[in-house]
């Protein structure tokens, strides 16, 4: 399986002394959706430092979201005067941290180069 970092990459690059729960199906999800959305241009076997870092921060977005979703009504909005309340739905929660996640590769991948020479986020469009 794909991991682009070790429990020991994550604790050192974040500076925290605890890892997130079933860490390793995390860091497979996220190092196959970084994989996924660079092109497969990343050295597999020596990932750069900012592709580590990447990694560290979609593992957390992708443990927020199993959180929220985990969650019985998540509490989207409230008016106090008239009482309403609504919550977020899956597809919310789902389309949120999709976008979250993909924003968090272009703010810290934009200008990496992959294995080919093309940049990581390149996808061959002009």
């Amino acid at each position: 399986m794909l991991k682009y970092i070790t429990e020991e990459d994550y604790k050192k690059l974040l500076g925290v002394k605890d890892i997130p729960n079933n860490f390793n199906k995390l860091v497979i999800e996220a190092s196959n959706y970084i994989n996924y959305n660079t092109h497969y241009r990343i050295d597999k076997d020596n990932p750069c430092e900012q592709v580590k870092y990447v990694t560290c921060l979609i593992i957390n977005l992708i443990a927020e979201k199993e959180g929220k979703l985990s969650e019985i009504g998540n509490l989207k909005s409230q008016n106090i005067e008239g009482w309403s309340e609504s919550y977020a739905t899956p597809e919310e929660i789902q389309s949120d941290y999709s976008n979250k996640q993909y924003d968090v590769l272009k703010t810290y991948l934009t200008g990496e180069i992959g294995i080919d020479g093309n940049p990581l986020l390149y996808c061959g469009v002009c």
